[in-house]
């Protein structure tokens, strides 16, 4: 290799690698950019992101409410914040009315500890967290915090880069300095933004103050664009630029004078989709607004129209400037969304349009909801307890209240927060810029001593080659053996490496034997373990903590047939790699694949099968979290001639602490979409076992009704999991379909705490053989025979058994068999007790039946119940429900589970 040559390619080298690296980061910041998408931040806390030309929603991320407060903790004052930026207002006695506090909550925690003027101590903490949000289904793909990153594998939709969403938590808490007491605590949350530059923005959102009505209308003609209703308040309206969140400026109004005007598009013709079109003017006032919602009370200020009911000022105040001048509007002249003009006597009166009469929250507190003049600033004073006073931002104390005026000219306001957000932004920006740096120092050292290696290396096979035809004569094997080397060298990335055998320690495998992909780079081969075949899981070192998880619960579970078999686990510089039984097939290819040979292995078999397994995770308090078809395998036959179902992905499972049947979910929902349990939707959700038995509900269903799910297509399934939407109709693949639905339903219950748990699954009569479900009629005739007709248990068994007889359960019967029971005793046809008689006295008298009656009972059990059951489907789930009460006596212990709480 000349030095002009190597010289070439390092030149080359590097050109590639910088234009490579900045048409990737181009690329990656054109897919992660969503200009088409405003995102939405309500109350309730639900970030949606909307279509911004229509409004529709295209996906919801709902995450803890934006302001947590207590309604109240103790007598006194009540603090009531701004869930847009975290402001303060403070409601004492009569005498003190509603003040607003010169300082925010986010101002209070960077500032604490400190201490104000009037006695009171706060303490406060700021959690920040980022969410990686698929931009398509808005499903959360990793969450990145202080003690660690936390993911998930979602059904990704396409390649595009993820959007990032930093989302902040303030909590403050108040106490009282004298009877160092709680005075008050709250929880404020907050998106990463910055202020967004209004020129470069063409449209105006105006939004009730009460609700989630929301009206859009463009900038420059004043055409309402689209009106919706998000079901909470909205507090925030972003957009997405550069892969940061601008913040858009948004005017909350009273409900009643929103409606009314875009009322005035109905009324006028000529302007029939233009905000006030007809040239009306409407006069507003700026009032604060006191509403209630599940996290509290929340205040913000608002406009209403002039000469609507508010709520006044208790309090005596000294004569000085009022706190709102009362303004015309007209959007359509000015490039607000709601511009004013000093009121003139030759303009008409305004129609005055009632708003929401103010209610009173609790007549104790006597604060009334709704529409308040805008309150003074107090005049309380922070007190650092470690930083002198005198280096307190001026921001800090005391702020005067000016005359608030509807003008269209743009307030500039610089504090704290934003000066912390812009700076956050540099410092991104600036490790960018460093990233690139580094990539360019790495690409500039790093390639030439690659290409050194490779010429010393080149240079010392050549040196080895030459001495080797010194020291011997030349053969055609060595001439042979010396290309094939040289060939196999510049093959290293040819096609035929993928047929090579890979081997490290006990565990070998070939790259093209594939059996499946899993998230973050997990590659599944088919493989051999010292001499045995092996499914291979090979995994990322990213993925080495989950990985040594995943082995030490299979160590602790796979002593369980219907468990999956773990084998050992090997090393190598790049990868991990898990031994594992090598399977047939998956539980979705015994469902939907025509051609697949079962080998005598029933649906319901399939299904005792996984439940059992399932039960020995539980047992060990092992939550597997992630139960789907897929991850329910069917092993290769045995020596016998058997097939088995086994659980196997243990990847996010999860061991509950000794003692403890529930853990906390700090990574929202974790599974595969359309089998999570509803309960993991939840802000608060604690995991239990029932999250398994959920899952395990579906699966059930899909088995049975031959590849259907009970939440419907794949489309609204998690929507109609939320919601509790499902149906159970379609069974084909089993006999026993009233068991099979009862017992689905059981375990598709939304409240954890009324499902069975696995054990109790295992005993449910579903799984019932036939023999035992002729012993069970058999000893409930016996338990009943001799009980009056007033008993509770008769009562039971007889309440709501006009189907289950279907009538008169005689006429149903063969005329055979009806002809042999008019020999003996007379029986009642609509009673429950004497179809199980008839069915008791049949059996134990079966060998004394004529034979053309055994012929057409057929064999005991199988026949003998089949007989039954097929005309009675109802019977068994009756009588079940109604011996209930018995399970405890020694005969029905057998056939009932004892109640047990569910881990």
């Amino acid at each position: 290799m000349s030095r002009c040559t190597i010289f070439g390619l390092y030149l080359g080298l590097i050109l590639f690698v910088s234009w490579h690296s900045v048409v990737a980061s181009e690329e990656a910041r054109t897919l992660s950019v969503p200009e088409s998408l405003l995102f939405i931040s309500t109350l309730d806390g639900t970030m949606h992101a909307v279509k911004k030309q229509t409004g529709d929603v295209r996906w919801s991320l709902k995450e803890d409410a934006v302001i947590q407060t207590p309604v109240f903790l103790r007598p006194g004052a009540i603090f009531i914040p701004d869930p847009k930026d975290g402001s303060l207002y403070a409601f004492g006695s009569a005498h003190d009315g509603l003040k607003k506090l010169p300082f925010t909550i986010p101002e209070l925690v960077r500032a604490s500890p400190c201490r104000s003027s009037d006695g009171i101590l706060y303490t406060g903490r700021k959690t920040d967290v980022w969410y990686a949000i698929d931009l398509d289904t808005g499903i959360k793909q990793q969450t990145l915090k202080l003690d660690g990153t936390e993911t998930v594998c979602p059904m990704m939709s396409n390649k595009r880069a993820p959007v990032f969403l930093g989302r902040t938590e303030y909590m403050i808490t108040m106490y009282d300095s004298k009877s160092r007491e709680k005075r008050w605590n709250a929880t404020f949350h907050d998106y990463s933004s910055h202020l967004a530059q209004d020129v470069d923005y063409d449209l105006h959102h105006m939004c009730s103050s009460s609700d989630g009505f929301m009206v859009t209308m463009d900038a420059s003609t004043g055409e309402i664009l689209w009106t919706k209703n998000y079901g909470s308040p909205v507090v925030g309206i972003y957009r997405m630029d550069n892969e940061a969140l601008l913040k858009v400026k948004v005017n909350h109004i009273a409900k009643e004078t929103l409606k009314h005007l875009i009322g005035a598009n109905t009324s006028s013709s000529s302007h029939q989709n233009t905000f006030l079109g007809d040239g009306g003017e409407i006069v507003l006032q700026p009032t604060l607004y006191i509403g209630e919602h599940a996290g509290g009370l929340y205040a913000l200020p608002s406009l209403v129209e002039e000469g609507s009911p508010l709520v006044e000022a208790k309090v005596l105040l000294i004569e000085g400037p009022r706190s709102g001048v009362p303004k015309t509007v007209n959007p359509t002249k000015s490039s607000d969304a709601v511009s004013a003009r000093e009121h003139s006597a030759n303009i008409s009166p305004p129609v005055r349009r009632p708003v929401q009469q103010p209610k009173v929250l609790e007549p104790k507190a006597a604060l009334l909801l709704g529409h308040h003049q805008v309150p003074l600033v107090a005049n309380p004073q922070l007190h650092i307890t470690h930083i002198p006073d005198k280096l307190m931002p001026m921001y800090m104390h005391h702020h005067h209240l000016h005359n608030m005026k509807m003008t269209p000219k743009r307030i500039e306001k610089t504090n704290a927060r934003e000066e912390d957000r812009r700076h956050q932004q540099e410092m991104f920006e600036m490790m960018k810029i460093h990233q690139r740096l580094l990539y360019t120092i790495i690409a500039t050292i790093g390639i030439p001593v690659v290409l050194l290696v490779v010429f010393f290396i080149e240079r010392s096979t050549r040196q080895s080659a030459i001495s080797s035809k010194r020291s011997s004569p030349p053969s055609s094997s060595s001439s042979s053996s010396s290309s094939q080397r040289v060939h196999e060298q510049n093959a290293e990335q040819s096609p035929e490496v993928l047929s090579r055998l890979v081997s490290v320690g006990k565990i070998s495998f070939s790259l093209k034997n594939v059996l499946g992909r899993g998230c973050e780079g997990t590659v599944v081969y088919k493989g051999k373990f010292d001499g045995r075949d092996a499914a291979v899981k090979r995994i990322l070192p990213e993925c080495f903590t989950f990985a040594d998880r995943e082995v030490d619960l299979l160590r602790e579970s796979d002593a369980h047939p219907n468990v999956i078999r773990y084998f050992c686990t090997e090393e190598d510089q790049q990868f991990r790699y898990i031994a594992l039984e090598l399977c047939e097939a998956t539980l979705q290819e015994y469902v939907e694949d025509p051609t697949f040979e079962r080998h005598g292995l029933t649906p319901v078999t399939v299904l005792n099968q996984a439940m059992s397994g399932l039960t020995h995770l539980h047992s060990l308090n092992i939550v597997h979290r992630d139960i789907k078809p897929h991850n329910v395998l069917i092993s290769k036959r045995s020596v016998s001639g058997e097939v088995k179902a086994m659980i196997s992905d243990f990847g996010l499972c999860k061991k509950l602490a000794y003692g403890r049947n529930s853990a906390t979910c700090q990574t929202g929902a974790i599974g595969t979409d359309g089998w999570i349990a509803p309960e993991m939707f939840k802000p608060d959700n604690k995991m239990k076992c029932s999250v398994d038995i959920f899952s395990s509900g579906c699966v059930f269903y899909y088995v049975l009704s031959g590849g259907l799910h009970p939440f419907g297509d794949q489309y609204r399934r998690q929507a109609n999991i939320v919601a509790g939407d499902f149906d159970v109709e379609k069974i084909i693949n089993c006999e026993l379909v009233t068991e099979a639905k009862d017992l689905i339903r059981m375990m598709l219950k939304p409240c954890p705490s009324e499902r069975p748990s696995a054990k109790e699954i295992l005993k449910h009569p579903f799984f019932w053989s036939r023999e035992k479900q002729l012993a069970f009629f058999q000893d409930v005739s016996d338990r009943i025979e001799k009980e009056s007709e007033e008993s509770e248990l008769l009562v039971l068994l007889q309440k709501d058994s006009i189907p289950v007889v279907r009538g008169d359960w005689k006429v149903h019967l063969g005329s055979e068999l009806q002809e042999d029971l008019r020999k003996f005793r007379t029986y009642k046809g609509s009673h429950v007790r004497d179809l199980l008689r008839a069915m008791r006295n049949k059996k134990h008298h079966y060998r004394e039946l004529p034979d053309h009656v055994k012929e057409a009972l057929g064999s005991v059990p199988d026949g003998y119940m089949r007989y039954f059951s097929s005309r009675f489907p109802r019977l068994l789930m009756h009588t079940y429900n109604a011996m209930a009460s018995c399970k405890s006596e020694p005969v029905f212990q057998t056939y009932f589970s004892q109640k047990e709480p569910l881990a």
